[in-house]
Parts: structure tokens; sequence; C-alpha cells
């Protein structure tokens, strides 16, 4: 019985983060007018951790206020234990 509140509480907070998330562009439309750029960003997360590149990027837009964004290069230089990667943001 106790288990039901936990599981609602749980299924909010990834409905809620779903939500929140940015979504990509193509050039093309952000050319198109309908977004507005909030500038350029740079990103860096492990290689190593699947998915840390996306949670990266959605914690930089969400902070700044972005609801979509666009890459522009992504590399991972050197020693590879970091992607990196240079964004456009956009609302």
């Amino acid at each position: 019985m106790k288990l039901l509140p936990a599981i609602t509480a749980v299924a909010i907070t990834v409905a809620s983060f779903s939500a929140l998330a940015a979504s990509p562009i193509t050039a093309q439309e952000a050319q198109s007018g309908t977004y507005q750029s909030l500038g350029m960003v740079s990103v860096s997360a492990p290689s190593t951790v699947p998915g840390s590149m996306k949670d990266a990027l959605n914690q930089i837009a969400s902070d700044k206020g972005a609801s979509h964004y666009r890459v522009v290069g992504a590399g991972t230089p050197g020693d590879s234990s970091l992607n990196r990667a240079n964004v456009e943001l956009y609302k």
C-alpha cells in the first residue's frame, strides 16, 4: 500500500523531466525565423557514461530557458575521455 505513492512520485518526476528536455532542430528550421537564438554554448560530458551528453545539454538548455538546440559541431578530442559539442540554443 505504501509503495503506490512512491511509484506515483517516480512517474511524475520522469514525466516532468521529459517535458523539460530540449528538442533538436535542423539548420533549415533554425534559419526559418520560427525560433529565437539564445546564443552558442559548449557542452562536455564523459564519453564512458551513456546519455551523459544529452543530460548535460538538457541541463544547460533548461538553465538558459531554451526549448530547442542545434548541434553546430561535435567531437572527441585528444584522449577520448570527453565528448564535446558546440550547440546553438533556441526558444
